[in-house]
Formats: C-alpha cells, sequence, structure tokens
C-alpha cells in the first residue's frame, strides 16, 4: 500500500523539521522528494526521521506499507491473531520543529513525601552549526498553579552532540494522583533556541504489601473496568478522536477505574485516562508466544518494551508493565526473557509494577513468577470455555499459594453475546448478563484480588472462522464485548455497571 501527499511549510520556517510517526503497521518505508529517508518495522510505537530533503514548497511525502504478516512480528504472523491486523498508517503523521536545541526523553520522577520531589531530566540535541551551552528554563505547576521555576545551564556541547539538563524541585503537600483525585502536575522545558516540551505528571506510588496486595499511595486497591482494542467500524486502528473519546466513554459510563489493552495505545488515550483516574495495565503485543517463539523474537521484544517505557513513563495512570500474555509452554526461554524485561522497566522507570498476564489453569503459572512478577494477570474463562463457575474458589487459592509474593489481578473474564435468546444458551445477550453478574459477585469475595476486568468493553474483529466458544459464532467478530461493534450497549453493560457502583477502588478496612 502506497500513500502520497504534498505539503509546504510555514513561511519562515524553512529548515530543521523531523517527520514523526505515531503507528504504522507493519514495514514502512518513507520517501521525501525523491529520496528515502528511512524505514521502519513494527505497530504501535512511534519513530521519527530527519528531514534533510525538505524544500519550503511542493514537498512531496511518499510512504510504503507493508503488512504482510511474518513470523518475526509481534505477535508472529505463523501464529493465530488475537485481533484483526490492519495494515497501514494507524496513526498521526506530523512534522516537528527542530531547532538549535532539541530536547528528548523528557522525563519526570515524583516522589512523594513532605515535601514531595520532582525530579526533570532530558536530553539536549545540539542541532546548530557552532558549539553552545544547553540552557534551559524549566517550570513546574501544578493543581494550584506554579510551584517552582529553574534556570539550568549544562557544559558546551558540540555540533550534532548530546548533553543531560536536569533540574529538581521541592514540592510541599504534593496532591497525589489516585482515582478518586487524579491531581496532575505539569513540566515545561523552554530551551535556548525557541523549543518548548510540556508533560504532565502525578505524585503516587504503586507497591505491594507483603502478603500481596497490590497498593497505591500505601493503600489496598480493589479497581473494576474493562479491557479494549483500538477498533471501530470502517476505520480499523486508525481512529479518530470522537472515537477515542467514545472509549473513555464508556468506560466512565460504566463506572471503570481500571482497563487495559493488548499494546501501547494512542498517546491521547493515556492522556485521557490520567485526566479521569483511571489506573492502566500496559503491555508490549507479546501475545500467545511459544517458549520457541519468545527465544528467537526476544530481542524484538525487549526493544519493543523499552520503546513502550521511554514514551509513556511519565503518564500517571499506568500502573503496570506488563512484558507478556498468555504464553504458551515458555519454559527457561520464557524465565530468562522476563528477567531481562525487568531489569529494562526497573531501569528506565522503576515506579511502576513488573507484570505478566496467564491463563488458568494452574499448570500455565509457572512458579518462576513468583519473586519476579510483582503483579499477575488471570485471564480466565471458567464456565464459558468449559468448567463451573464454582471451580474458582479452589483454584484462587491454589494461585496465591503458587505465587504468595505477587498481586494477583482478574485482567479478562468474559462471554459472548450476538443475539437474544434464552439465559440457558451460550452466546445470547441473557446468558452473558448472567454469566458475568455471577462472575463479579465471586470476584468480589476474592479478598486478595486487586482488581477485576471485562473482556471485553467493544466487540472488535479478530480473524476469519473466529468462533470464541459462542455455539453461533459470526466470524470474524469476537462478540465478548459489553458494547457491540456498532456501538450499542448489551444487556450485560447495565449489570456490570450496577456490581462496580458498590465497590470502591480501595479497599476499606
Amino acid at each position: 500500500r502506497w500513500y502520497r501527499t504534498t505539503f509546504d511549510l510555514p513561511a519562515g520556517e524553512a529548515a530543521g523539521w523531523n517527520l514523526r510517526f505515531e503507528s504504522v503497521n507493519r514495514e514502512a518505508e518513507v520517501f521525501l522528494n525523491g529520496r528515502k529517508l528511512g524505514e521502519h518495522q513494527g505497530a504501535y510505537i512511534p519513530f521519527e526521521l530527519s528531514g534533510g530533503f525538505i524544500q519550503p514548497t511542493g514537498n512531496q511525502l511518499l510512504v510504503k506499507v507493508d503488512a504482510r504478516l511474518s513470523k518475526s512480528d509481534l505477535p508472529p504472523g505463523n501464529r493465530p491473531r488475537g485481533w484483526w491486523n490492519y495494515g497501514g498508517i494507524l496513526r498521526e503523521v506530523y512534522l516537528r520543529r527542530v531547532r538549535t536545541l532539541d530536547l528528548s526523553e523528557l522525563r519526570v520522577q515524583a516522589t512523594p513525601g513532605a515535601p514531595g520531589k520532582a525530579v526533570v531530566t532530558g536530553s539536549a540535541l545540539n542541532a546548530g552549526p557552532a558549539a553552545q551551552a544547553p540552557a534551559a528554563k524549566v517550570v513546574i505547576s501544578g493543581p494550584n498553579g506554579t510551584v517552582g521555576t529553574q534556570d539550568v545551564t549544562g557544559p558546551a556541547l558540540a555540533p550534532g552532540t548530546r548533553g543531560d539538563i536536569t533540574a529538581s524541585f521541592d514540592v510541599p503537600t504534593p496532591a497525589l494522583w489516585s482515582p478518586d483525585t487524579p491531581a496532575l502536575y505539569t513540566a515545561r522545558v523552554t530551551l535556548a533556541g525557541g523549543q518548548v516540551s510540556t508533560t504532565k505528571f502525578g505524585f503516587r506510588t504503586w507497591s505491594v504489601s507483603p502478603d500481596g496486595e497490590a497498593m497505591l499511595n500505601g493503600r489496598p486497591l480493589s479497581l473494576r473496568g474493562a479491557s479494549f482494542h483500538e477498533d471501530f467500524p470502517r476505520r480499523g486502528h486508525a481512529l479518530r478522536p470522537g472515537d477515542r473519546a467514545r472509549i473513555v466513554a464508556d468506560l466512565k459510563a460504566l463506572g471503570a477505574d481500571f482497563t487495559r489493552a493488548h499494546y501501547p495505545p494512542h498517546p491521547a488515550l493515556l492522556e485521557a485516562f490520567d485526566r479521569e483516574g483511571i489506573v492502566f495495565w500496559e503491555q508490549v503485543p507479546v501475545w500467545r508466544m511459544r517458549g520457541v517463539d519468545i527465544g528467537r523474537l526476544e530481542g524484538r521484544a525487549l526493544s519493543t518494551l523499552e520503546a513502550a517505557v521511554m514514551r509513556d513513563r511519565n503518564h500517571a495512570s499506568i500502573m503496570t508493565w506488563s512484558a507478556e500474555n498468555e504464553t504458551l509452554k515458555g519454559g527457561e526461554r520464557e524465565r530468562s526473557y522476563l528477567e531481562k524485561a525487568k531489569e529494562i522497566t526497573t531501569r528506565l522507570d522503576g515506579s511502576r509494577l513488573f507484570g505478566v498476564d496467564t491463563t488458568l489453569p494452574l499448570r500455565s503459572i509457572p512458579t518462576f513468577y513468583d519473586g519476579l512478577a510483582d503483579v499477575i494477570g488471570l485471564n480466565e474463562y471458567v464456565g464459558w470455555y468449559g468448567g463451573r463457575l464454582g471451580q474458582l474458589d479452589d483454584t484462587m487459592s491454589d494461585v496465591q499459594a503458587r505465587a504468595p509474593r505477587a498481586a494477583l489481578f482478574i485482567t479478562e473474564f468474559g462471554a459472548e453475546a450476538n443475539r437474544s435468546g434464552p439465559q440457558s444458551q451460550k452466546g445470547t445477550y441473557a446468558f452473558q448478563r448472567s454469566f458475568l453478574a455471577r462472575s463479579i459477585d465471586f470476584m468480589d469475595r476474592q479478598p486478595k484480588l486487586g482488581g477485576v476486568l471485562v473482556w471485553a468493553l467493544r466487540d472488535f474483529p479478530v480473524r476469519p472462522g473466529w468462533d470464541g466458544g459462542n455455539p453461533k459464532p459470526k466470524p470474524p467478530v469476537n462478540f465478548k464485548g459489553i458494547v457491540s461493534y456498532a456501538g450499542k450497549r448489551k444487556p450485560a453493560f447495565g449489570v456490570v455497571r450496577q456490581k462496580f457502583a458498590a465497590v470502591q477502588s480501595f479497599k476499606t478496612p
């Protein structure tokens, strides 16, 4: 697939531009004015290319996208798909101005306390023709206005080299971010030369208690919500702002304070979760891979995880860096991968919880998860794909015994619904409504669960031939959503909302 557009630069701004792509699936080759700028592989992660051949007017941008899957993809193309493979440019493409000093890797490490600490760091590139010192004005503001301002200057940089900038602020009695009070602060960095960079952040502390409870700001969590895919009719993964707003609106209408996706979402969704107090469980698309696949693709998986953490580590709403989902017979390759993944997340952002998502039954949970994973997400479909809900009490006790130091979450549970019919028939709206109500009642009785997520918020296409355990499927759509693909709320939406309304974000003593 080929994309072509023409554009002119703003008047008086003839030099110093990068082209930024927020997500292209899967392999992109980029040409500007007849010359190749570069290439990139992999969706969901942004990339930038220098606009070295850019002109004041009459620029022609040409992008070739090859969406054919291969066994080197994440997840690999020789495995069954869990969501539709929408090829092409999936998120925004835009020009980013590069001035004589260019800031990247802007980070704020916010530590609660009396006072709290906000440490702002970044990497400044001397993009000018002569040596210069990276000078910056750093301003922190919060819910009650400006907190502090600092002027910082680093050692002189030769052209084409980088240097760090650092500013540290004491914040008297910072307002803490939580689902109940999503207090946000802003860091604004203005470099000599005119570039301005801003980021939102929050003061909060994620932790796991010695007896395996997930904590936010020292209080045990009891989160409720639904997972989602970025998928809308006629647009697939190429969502518009209104589509993203609809996802957030449906979560809020559900009473959700918790959500999750199988891949790093659009940055605007994370910004909305920050504002709305919705905790996010972030993961990379290492989905249902076998141990042999993980061994073969470990480098790509780790680089994707690193890029996701670097992009998203200022977001207050992110609780978890999840490195995998439903790995099959992982063995020592899985252990090795997870050890390296945890090292990356701890080094780049040790303020979150390191997680894995796995399936029940118990044999799917290796003993090495305990002590390696801070949190374990359980994808359980007992009562839908087989078994009875009553079996779950013993199963949960066994999981806790196998991983006593990890906090447990239910990251998926659900049932398909695509038609009317009696409550006794799988696949009917009545069955889904009853099944989710009984499942939530069971989960409400589990004292150690940190949160639960319905699978899924909305229906979505999967792959040709998909049946999802539904006696009367309509492939390729997964009908486990409590909102239809067209956007209509199913009867289960109301009962889930009612059940969620009875539970607070934090457990009561």
